[in-house]
């Protein structure tokens, strides 16, 4: 199927002189903003909060509704507007209710507690147990609290002694954990599973005592070192919902925090693999093509996705592993557009077109241009629907994906062509030079 009439001859190159300027000026202002103003990361790179929220179904909760609550609560806490917060549907599989719907959302916002009021509530847990109570609360864990008494205590009462202070000090809801406690239960979870999964009901019996045996355990042991955790979000997100949505909203479910140390991890995992994607091709592109076609398809890839980068910036695009994924996208259909317009520049050398290399690359560009324009047409399409209806965390995936798929194209008939050209003049200069 041709989308054009076969033997166009649109004169590609000259028109790339003036195009050849315009993605110079894109590229230095993409840097110039990539180094000045950056991209800030989101929840994935960051770190923040899960809060998995129950609504009753018949109440009709929008995500919406709930993102702007969630919203609101944030910016009251941290003074600071357009901080990121996710919503996502969380019934799938057994956690379905017929009654209910479960919502999962992500902030930004990794604690409530601030580092001053961490330090006194550290100094009140001192001095309730005496001399030589150690107290560590970590920025990067949250509301959690690591306690390590002076003596040994048992886990029931050395629960009991910790709630008491944190109810004192206003926070009641807390969760708390015993490091021997935390062994323990590992310990019987693993060896519950495995006799679990058994059909037999006298293995099945059996891990109903393992796990009354690991309960007895618990209870009897002692212990000097405790985990507390303030449940600070979940009330303030409980409170929140409640006065928003009232009998509709069910409870609170729970919450995890995903530490801005785990956040850089990620991070650095993302660039890692975009650098890995990019030597790979480029190693492609060496045993592919020979020296003339390698730097512009190394260009034309370098500038889409510096591009990219500027329009995440401008944008305020938060830099989370969807974008990560879309920019990966864009570095494959990139270069497969390049390679596509490549392979029929060098069909055409080697059938013996005569002409100069210029008036060659025209011919192949015209004689692809039905296939560029349909697969980006066709392409464009269905990102640009997903990019106006999907909404959440596929928005800005889709609409950077959209901008990549304009780019690849482009640069693929007004980058990596022209650079050919150039090149080849290179190589004939250096050639007649050897000669001479």
């Amino acid at each position: 199927m041709e989308f054009f009439k076969t033997g166009l001859n649109y004169d590609f190159m000259k028109a790339s002189k003036f195009w050849i300027w315009v993605s110079i000026v894109l590229t230095s202002v993409s840097l110039i903003l990539i180094f000045t103003k950056g991209f800030d990361s989101g929840i994935d790179f960051k770190g923040g909060t899960k809060v998995i929220a129950e609504f009753k179904r018949d109440a009709k909760v929008d995500r919406s509704d709930v993102k702007k609550v969630v919203d609101e609560l944030v910016a009251s806490k941290t003074g600071e507007k357009g901080t990121q917060v996710e919503v996502q549907d969380f019934d799938v599989g057994a956690a379905a209710g017929a009654d209910t719907q479960k919502l999962q959302i992500f902030t930004e916002l990794p604690s409530l507690l601030t580092p001053i009021k961490k330090l006194e509530l550290a100094k009140q847990i001192e001095q309730h147990f005496g001399a030589g109570t150690m107290v560590e609360t970590p920025n990067d864990a949250g509301d959690k609290f690591y306690v390590s008494l002076p003596r040994e205590w048992p886990i029931l009462d050395g629960k009991k002694e910790l709630q008491a202070v944190f109810g004192k000090a206003g926070h009641p809801n807390i969760a708390i954990e015993s490091d021997k406690e935390d062994r323990i239960q590992s310990d019987y979870l693993r060896e519950k599973d495995l006799l679990m999964s058994a059909r037999d009901d006298e293995v099945k019996a059996e891990a109903m005592k393992v796990e009354k045996d690991a309960r007895a355990k618990i209870d009897a042991i002692v212990d000097t070192r405790f985990t507390v955790e303030v449940q600070a979000i979940k009330d303030q997100v409980t409170t929140a919902l409640t006065e928003k949505f009232g009998d509709g909203f069910v409870q609170v479910l729970s919450t995890a925090s995903v530490s801005p140390a785990v956040g850089k991890e990620l991070f650095q995992n993302a660039l890692l693999a975009m650098i890995y994607a990019i030597i790979g091709i480029l190693i492609y592109i060496a045993l592919r093509f020979d020296a003339r076609y390698a730097p512009g398809a190394i260009v034309c890839l370098l500038h889409d996705v510096i591009v990219v980068f500027g329009v995440m910036s401008v944008l305020d695009i938060k830099f989370t592993l969807p974008i990560v994924a879309a920019i990966l996208t864009v570095i494959g259909y990139d270069i497969n557009d390049t390679i596509v317009v490549y392979d029929r520049i060098r069909e055409n050398q080697q059938k013996g077109k005569t002409g100069d290399v210029t008036k060659i690359i025209n011919l192949s560009l015209n004689e692809v241009l039905s296939r560029t324009v349909m697969t980006g047409i066709s392409t464009l399409m269905t990102v640009g629907a997903i990019w106006l209806l999907g909404g959440g965390t596929i928005e800005d995936f889709a609409f950077l994906l959209f901008i990549g798929i304009l780019l690849g194209t482009y640069s693929s008939i007004f980058v990596a062509s022209p650079l050919v050209v150039y090149t080849d003049k290179l190589f004939r200069r250096r050639a007649a030079a050897a000669r001479a």
